[in-house]
């Protein structure tokens, strides 16, 4: 029989998170349930700390912080709010994400978005879990400009994903997208803002937060729930004016890693 991990902890915590559904209903932002359940832990005597921060690494160096919604009794819960009509295979994928980095016991992924309350529980398996990234290199497309930099670039764009997970903010992944590059010995310059013109009057700059690999291709590091037309449509204007040929938006926010190609 497999142990229910900090059980009577957990019990408790769940009479509070269906007596705050039974007390709010479903589908207010999630800041209403945040304080609820808070006040609900408090009245019981359970520890909590709403917005708990915590700091981030990648090959031991600092890219971000990531706040818990909810942290249970020093570490042995996490709490992970979503209003949303189904808890997806994502919204446990960041939860994994989150244990990693807070190395918490457990955590436990709701929903108020639903005709009932939702959740599910996540044991911290990841802990003391030594598992590498394996990248198996792919052919890239025929037509596609500079296939060999293109392959080392999804080489270390996955070993991110594969290390970090999803659930994070776009300059988390940014960072350490750099970071891998440097690692990697692949040449990069990171461009902050890029000019807005009008024929020849210059408007401003704008931030653009790029990657140039190599001299030779423009990266988008983003955490998006789709990459949309619009998205696709500025990286060919950047490409345009900052003379590249090739680019990629690499999006982190999904279970897989998605590499969209941009042509100028």
């Amino acid at each position: 029989m497999t142990k229910i991990i900090h059980k009577e902890l957990s019990y408790t915590v769940r009479g509070v998170l269906l007596h705050v559904y039974n007390a709010l209903g479903p589908n207010l932002p999630e800041h209403f349930y945040q304080a609820a359940i808070a006040i609900g832990l408090e009245e019981r005597g359970i520890r909590c700390t709403a917005e708990k921060a915590f700091e981030i690494y990648y090959r031991d160096e600092r890219v971000g912080l990531y706040m818990v919604d909810l942290w249970i009794e020093g570490g042995k819960i996490i709490l992970e709010l979503k209003v949303a009509p189904e808890i997806l295979p994502v919204h446990k994928a960041q939860a994994i994400s989150y244990l990693k980095v807070t190395d918490a016991d457990l955590a436990i992924v709701v929903s108020y978005g639903a005709g009932s309350l939702l959740d599910e529980r996540l044991p911290n398996f990841v802990r003391n879990q030594v598992v590498d990234s394996q990248w198996k290199r792919r052919p890239v497309a025929g037509n596609l400009l500079y296939p060999d930099l293109s392959n080392r670039l999804f080489e270390a764009l996955h070993r991110v994903h594969f290390e970090l997970g999803p659930g994070f903010l776009h300059q988390v992944y940014r960072r350490a997208a750099m970071i891998e590059l440097h690692h990697q010995g692949i040449p990069y310059e990171y461009i902050k803002t890029v000019p807005v013109y009008y024929g020849r009057h210059h408007l401003g700059d704008q931030p653009a937060r790029l990657i140039a690999v190599d001299g030779k291709i423009l990266l988008a590091a983003i955490a998006v729930r789709d990459i949309d037309d619009a998205l696709r449509e500025q990286m060919k204007a950047r490409l345009r004016l900052l003379d590249y040929r090739l680019g990629f938006l690499a999006n982190f926010h999904g279970t897989t890693l998605q590499i969209i190609p941009v042509r100028k």
